[in-house]
């Protein structure tokens, strides 16, 4: 079976730039909402579909060899920051990572071994499980994580769009609860200050680029800080 490619239609737009005008005939593919550029991204697909279509018993060989190839319940190198050995561990079956710490033992200076890592290592405490967060979301993404210098405070922000805009949050390490706090629209990195009553963030202009850092004091409303 054969396929041929779909031919976008030419609109011309004109737009200047230092006073030299530009005619782009697909400026209109940009609106990514628009029916014809979401009928022509079907097409595409379509035509994608069946030109690859031979290929597809080679797809599977290669995807199985990978993933036998993968070991799925497994341990990041343990970072230290202060009293504890922060690290991520994924588990068989799952598809997003587990973020937990454990304290260093009396006279430790090696990191703990990958190899007792099949069901987590003993002691650790799991800050945030992707797995849970996610739930049953189509798309799920952890933007920042970053530990307050006392071990206290955890920043986190969620993504379930895909559109890298996140939803910062503060989780007390102690009590183990959520606060209040709620930033809407940051972007990827986070840091506290020394003494973990403030965070500082990033958000991006209408181009999706980091341009403003903006600071948040914990237990306050977010519209209070900037």
């Amino acid at each position: 079976m054969t396929s041929q490619p779909p031919i976008a239609k030419r609109v011309p737009s004109t737009r200047v730039h230092h006073d030299d005008p530009i005619v782009d005939e697909y400026a209109w593919l940009q609106a990514k909402d628009d029916p014809d550029t979401i009928a022509h991204l079907e097409a595409e697909n379509a035509h994608t579909e069946v030109a690859t279509a031979h290929t597809a018993a080679l797809r599977e060989t290669l995807f199985n060899e990978i993933k036998t190839r993968t070991k799925e319940t497994d341990l990041s190198v343990p970072s230290r920051k202060g009293g504890f050995w922060y690290y991520t561990r994924t588990e068989e079956g799952k598809q997003y990572g587990i973020q937990c710490r454990r304290a260093v033992a009396t006279g430790e200076v090696d990191p703990p071994s990958a190899d007792d890592a099949a069901g987590g290592l003993p002691g650790e405490e799991v800050l945030i499980d992707g797995n849970v967060l996610a739930g049953d979301s189509e798309f799920f993404a952890l933007g920042t994580f970053s530990v307050s210098p006392d071990g206290r405070w955890l920043a986190y922000s969620t993504d379930f769009t895909g559109d890298e805009r996140f939803t910062l949050k503060i989780k007390d390490l102690l009590s183990g609860e959520v606060l209040d706090d709620e930033v809407a629209d940051a972007f990827y990195g986070s840091a506290w200050s020394a003494d973990g009553s403030t965070l500082f963030y990033i958000t991006v202009d209408d181009a999706w680029r980091p341009y403003r850092v903006w600071r948040h004091v914990r237990s306050t409303p977010a519209s209070q800080n900037g």
